[in-house]
């Protein structure tokens, strides 16, 4: 095992941001609404929805992780709670961010910057479903992510008599 768990809380991280993201874009899907990316509304859909997600927000997802864990640890901060509401805060603001770059990026011509369409398309199309999505996915993950840095974080050795 890594050291006070940080493969577990980024894998942690990647794995369950970018589930909750899709659950919630798939079921967004099920209202008629002009959505960039046609979703099925089967749970196949779901399946493939979640898989693309996994590969185009990665980055988000682990960008958000480190910011939330470096957040949340420079205020001292333990409780699930208050990470939950710094994660409705901060995903929204990462996935505007990101999906805004997205959006500048596609117009340009320089092949460097086409590149960086892999590190920003999983946002631009959230941003483009709804950023709103964000906020609970953002705080349920925030939340599970608390309980794994508690879990892994380390503990003060019992005084010795």
């Amino acid at each position: 095992m890594t050291r006070r768990g940080t493969l577990v809380y980024y894998l942690s991280a990647w794995i369950l941001g970018s589930f909750f993201i899709s659950a919630l874009a798939w079921i967004r899907s099920l209202f008629p609404a002009k959505l960039h990316v046609s979703i099925s509304c089967s749970a196949s859909g779901l399946l493939a929805l979640y898989f693309f997600a996994l590969i185009f927000g990665a980055f988000a997802a682990l960008a958000g992780a480190f910011l939330l864990r470096t957040v949340m640890t420079s205020l001292k901060c333990k409780t699930p709670a208050h990470w939950a509401l710094v994660g409705a805060i901060l995903a929204p603001v990462i996935v505007v961010l990101l999906g805004i770059s997205a959006r500048r990026i596609e117009g340009s011509q320089i092949p460097a910057m086409q590149a960086l369409v892999l590190f920003t398309y999983g946002p631009r199309t959230v941003l483009d479903a709804g950023w709103w999505l964000s906020v609970p996915a953002g705080a349920v993950t925030a939340y599970l992510l608390c309980r794994i840095h508690g879990a892994f974080a380390q503990q003060e050795a019992p005084a010795r008599l």
